[in-house]
Formats: structure tokens, C-alpha cells, sequence
């Protein structure tokens, strides 16, 4: 056993558009858990993003559900992701978290190991994918997740408005059949932003826009994110969406675009997040 560890994981924005639930982006913006064997369980959050009352606690679970009940430690967070605007809080919680815990008594986990511990917390893979391997991420329908070489041309831009919208909220009005038809064209915007994303042909990343599964279903959640899609389009983003659940909007832009998009964003109120690629992934 050790006598402390720590464990750090990015923020990532997940679908970007139409690949609901199987490719996120890693973003800079990190949680770090700091943990230590002590008489009994206890966790402390620094910094400014921490959880509500009655929203959880991550990185608790995921440590706990990592060593097992009965080999407590004492865990301090410093988050820097903010919580509640799909850019990951809860997936690179349960990353840093397993991999704090498990550090903490004397492991040493493989990457793949921690991915399957938070995917199976997490309840979906992409950003959790994200936080573990950095980069831009596929997670295949069967096998490992995969890292896929994303155009050193293109950057994303991430808007994030001052309202939150819960995942749970967000995943609750999601329909659980879908017309043949609609799935055809989710197909199509998912080979167009795949290779978008690796070629950086500004068309293909334009055919993706537009997702019907999760985005549109979610637009009376939380109007601001149309209104930011928008912005981000007249700026001259190749290509806008919804981040995870939102109410965050994640542009992918060209290198000179990245200024004229990240302005019109906080002309709209929000703040943002620029050039902030994240390849590392958990350390």
C-alpha cells in the first residue's frame, strides 16, 4: 500500500453533432483526485466546480467501487471542469477517480482497465473514452475504443452558456425506436463528420450538421444551444453542435476562424473554451 497517488483526467465534448454516444473530443480543462489510505471514507473538493446537494459524488463512487468498501481513503478533488454543461464532469470524475483510488493501494492499472470500471459507472463510453486516451476517440461497437488522427487544420471552439442541463434530464426525452428513414440519414451525417474530422474538407464537416436522434429532441431543453449553432455558423465554423448533453455548443473551426468564432461566442454570452486539445489523457 502506498502512502498517496493521484490521478488526472480531461474534459471532452462528446457526439460532436451526429455520433451520439460513440466519439467524443478530449479537452484541457482536467479533474484531479488526490487519494490516501485513512481510518475511513472522506472526500474534499477545492476549486471552483464541485457537485450540488443531491447530485453525487464521482469520484467517491468510482473509488469506492474501484478498492472495494473496505479500504478507505481520504480523497481531495480539484476539478476544473464545470459541472452540468456536457463537457464530461462525471466521466473524468469516474476516471480520476478509479485511477486515484486504485494507485492509492499499490496498483498500477492499465488504461483499458480503468475504461471499462468508468464506462460500466458512467452508463455510456464516449467521453469517458475521452478522458482515459485523449484525443479525438471512436468507440467501436465492439473492442476497445480507438483513436482517430483528427486534422492538425481544425480546432474546436466551446461555448459554454451560464445554465446547466442534467444528463438524466437530457437523456429522458430521447425516443427509444427510430423511423428507418431518420436512421439512414444519421448514418450519412456520421460518415460525413468522420471524415470531415480527418481530411478537414470544410463540406463534409458541413453535411454533418443537423443530428435528429439526440439534438433535436433536446432543442426545447435548452434553446440557447440552436441560438449558439447559429452563432457559431455565421462566424464560419465549419460545423456546430451540441456538447454531450449541452447546454454547451462545441464549433470545429479552422485555424484562422478560431478568433472570429471564439468573439461571437462571448458577444452571445458565453464563455469560452479555445484551441484546447487535450491528447494525453488520463495521467
Amino acid at each position: 500500500m502506498t502512502e498517496s497517488a493521484s490521478a488526472s483526467a480531461p474534459a471532452s465534448t462528446a457526439n460532436l453533432g451526429p455520433a451520439f454516444d460513440c466519439m467524443a473530443l478530449a479537452l484541457k480543462p482536467r479533474c484531479t483526485v488526490h487519494a490516501q489510505p485513512a481510518d475511513e471514507w472522506s472526500v474534499e473538493h477545492v476549486g471552483g466546480h464541485r457537485p450540488g446537494n443531491g447530485e453525487g459524488d464521482g469520484v467517491l463512487v468510482a473509488a469506492r467501487r474501484a478498492v472495494g468498501e473496505s479500504r478507505p481513503l481520504t480523497l481531495k478533488v480539484d476539478s476544473e471542469i464545470p459541472i452540468g454543461k456536457g463537457l464530461g464532469s462525471s466521466a473524468a470524475a469516474f476516471v480520476a477517480g478509479t485511477a486515484a483510488a486504485l494507485r492509492a493501494v499499490g496498483e498500477e492499472p492499465p488504461h483499458d482497465r480503468v475504461f471499462r470500471l468508468a464506462a460500466e459507472m458512467e452508463g455510456h463510453p464516449d467521453q469517458v473514452a475521452a478522458s482515459v486516451y485523449g484525443g479525438l476517440i471512436m468507440v467501436p461497437a465492439e473492442g476497445l475504443p480507438m483513436r482517430l488522427p483528427l486534422h492538425p487544420s481544425l480546432r474546436p471552439v466551446v461555448a459554454v452558456p451560464d445554465t446547466r442541463l442534467p444528463t438524466e434530464e437530457a437523456r429522458a426525452v430521447l425516443a427509444r425506436n427510430l423511423p428507418r428513414d431518420l436512421v439512414i440519414r444519421s448514418l450519412a451525417r456520421v460518415a460525413a463528420l468522420t471524415a470531415g474530422l480527418i481530411s478537414g474538407d470544410p463540406e463534409l464537416l458541413a453535411a454533418a450538421h443537423g443530428d435528429e436522434i439526440h439534438e433535436a429532441p433536446r432543442d426545447h431543453l435548452s434553446p440557447e444551444v440552436g441560438r449558439l449553432i447559429e452563432v457559431a455558423r455565421r462566424a464560419g465554423a465549419f460545423h456546430a453542435a451540441r456538447s454531450g448533453a449541452g447546454p454547451s455548443v462545441v464549433a470545429i473551426v479552422g485555424l484562422e476562424a478560431v478568433d472570429s468564432v471564439s468573439r461571437a461566442f462571448r458577444k452571445a454570452g458565453a464563455e469560452v473554451i479555445n484551441d484546447a486539445i487535450d491528447t494525453a489523457g488520463l495521467v
